[in-house]
């Protein structure tokens, strides 16, 4: 086998709460991910000398050590003494350090696919160890999962079972944010009432839209909207179109709508496009998406 084709999908957050700072460095959250597809391209290549080579169409990713893809290569050849080498070809299409979990999920792909053109039979567990060790959000996608409870640093992961298939409006505004930087800034009230994560979960699970969007919840939102003020623009746009549950993903910038069928998200699509001024639409991602059902 010389070469591997893989998409990698993106993630949301459904919900997002915090409860206070780990002796790592991190923080202890909740989280309820739900996969869409929204995918890069990953084209995995056996190169016949020890290099690992990667190479992107994107001039916002690094290409570098510090890239998660590269990283995940280097410590599972590592791991497991690999003399091969591998050229990691990532054609982007998730937009960069946007909340949806591009890189993370670039991470986990190149796991998977390594495991299969290396032929490490390593099971999901195993892979899963290794994605502890490169990033919080890359064991989420080392599962076929639609959805997931995320525990620890989110990631200790649980299925949460569903036959639901949700369309999204995903819009992210041109403007880069760190990961790092918003949790750095955030103040938490760790004595006041916690957002009930039992009720998204359970709705979820019955296919009950109407609950989800009540349940919807993301701790970093005030953070976010304050070092983004496009955020204000998108969420005052959906609400006009009748949309009052629009969300941050993540760390931001990304906000997210969800309704049933995708008519209505090409619809809103049409209508947001439309509403920026020519001049001003550079640098904007657009998308519509579904869940990607596991």
């Amino acid at each position: 086998m010389k070469n591997i084709e893989l998409y990698s999908p993106a993630k949301i957050n459904l919900f997002l709460d915090i409860f206070g700072k780990r002796s790592d460095g991190y923080h202890d959250i909740m989280t309820v991910f739900e996969k869409i597809d929204l995918c890069d391209t990953i084209l995995l290549s056996a190169l016949p000398d020890d290099k690992i080579i990667l190479v992107s169409d994107s001039k916002d990713m690094p290409q570098d050590e510090t890239n998660l893809a590269y990283k995940a290569a280097i410590i599972l050849k590592e791991a497991y003494g690999v003399s091969a080498g591998v050229k990691i070809n990532i054609k982007k299409k998730i937009p960069v350090a946007a909340g949806l979990g591009g890189g993370s999920s670039n991470a986990a792909t190149v796991l998977k696919g390594l495991n299969e053109l290396w032929k490490l039979t390593l099971g999901e567990d195993e892979l899963w160890g290794i994605a502890k060790r490169i990033g919080a959000d890359v064991p989420f996608f080392i599962f076929n999962y639609s959805f997931a409870l995320g525990l620890g640093r989110g990631d200790e992961i649980s299925p949460i079972k569903s036959s639901l298939e949700m369309w999204h409006l995903i819009i992210t505004p041109p403007k880069e944010v760190l990961t790092k930087d918003v949790y750095n800034d955030i103040s938490l009230n760790l004595t006041g009432q916690r957002p009930d994560v039992k009720m998204i979960i359970h709705a979820i699970r019955k296919s009950d839209l109407k609950g989800i969007k009540n349940g919807l919840h993301n701790t970093l939102e005030p953070v976010v909207a304050k070092k983004v003020t496009d955020i204000s623009l998108v969420k005052d746009f959906f609400k006009k179109m009748g949309f009052d549950a629009a969300k941050v993903t993540g760390s931001g910038p990304t906000i997210f709508v969800l309704t049933d069928n995708r008519k209505e998200a090409e619809i809103l699509e049409k209508e947001f496009s439309k509403s920026l001024e020519k001049d001003a639409k550079d640098g904007w991602g657009i998308f519509v998406a579904k869940t990607l059902r596991d």
